[in-house]
């Protein structure tokens, strides 16, 4: 069955230095690492063709030549765009701003998720806002404690849900007019953070509450618990 296309771009941010991965990024871009057969980058590649995405563009900064190279073989009808080493992620996707002329899919690199994109994208016009954000719940490891100024204990809350922003939002054309060229500048993730906040503050986020299978790989524990389940998520 012919599979049809979403008529929206998706920018995968896939640019940064992958510090927390320790050793493992000096010899290649996070992108890149495998998780099963596969890098992540391939991973996600093939659930958005699957998903009837037109067209991607990818953000590169760290490593640029070679995750270009690796992805050339593996797509068609896509963009490339280089930071370069010291653009923030939100900076990256300004850079890329004359291919956002309708509402865009953004992607990090280090995510996987089986997002229903179509629905995504009629939640986001739904809203009129200028930013979706696709939030989960995850349960954290920890007990959370809280105290008063007197060091007593006034919450104790045993491993909770709370919701997490997993690196996957919509923005429309008129997004950077709302946020202004000192947010977009700032350093590594410090750019989308401040971009929500502000807009927060407008009251122009919305938020898209995701509950399916979800991965995200930041550090090599996470790494590790991605190549022991990612078959629960991707079956490649």
């Amino acid at each position: 069955m012919k599979i049809k296309k979403i008529k929206n771009k998706m920018i995968i941010v896939c640019g940064g230095r992958g510090k927390r991965m320790g050793k493992i990024t000096n010899s290649m871009p996070k992108p890149l690492i495998k998780v099963g057969k596969n890098p992540i980058i391939e991973h996600k590649i093939k659930y958005y063709n699957k998903e009837g995405i037109d067209k991607i563009i990818f953000c590169l900064g760290y490593k640029a030549k070679q995750l270009k190279n690796f992805l050339i073989k593996k797509t068609s009808n896509s963009i490339y765009s280089n930071g370069g080493l010291s653009a923030g992620i939100l900076k990256r996707i300004f850079l890329v701003k004359k291919y956002i002329t309708d509402d865009t899919i953004i992607s990090y690199g280090d995510t996987l998720a089986k997002i229903n994109f179509k629905d995504l994208i009629h939640n986001h016009k739904k809203s009129r806002c200028p930013l979706t954000i696709v939030v989960a719940p995850i349960q954290n490891p920890f007990g959370l404690v809280q105290w008063n100024s007197k060091n007593k204990a006034t919450i104790f809350d045993e491993k909770p849900i709370l919701n997490h922003f997993i690196g996957y939002a919509v923005i429309n054309p008129n997004f950077f007019n709302k946020v202004g060229q000192k947010i977009i500048n700032l350093k590594d993730g410090n750019g989308i953070i401040e971009s929500i906040k502000h807009l927060i503050k407008k009251k122009q986020v919305n938020i898209y509450k995701f509950e399916n299978l979800q991965i995200t790989i930041n550090s090599p524990d996470e790494l590790r618990n991605a190549r022991l389940n990612y078959k629960k998520y991707f079956t490649l």
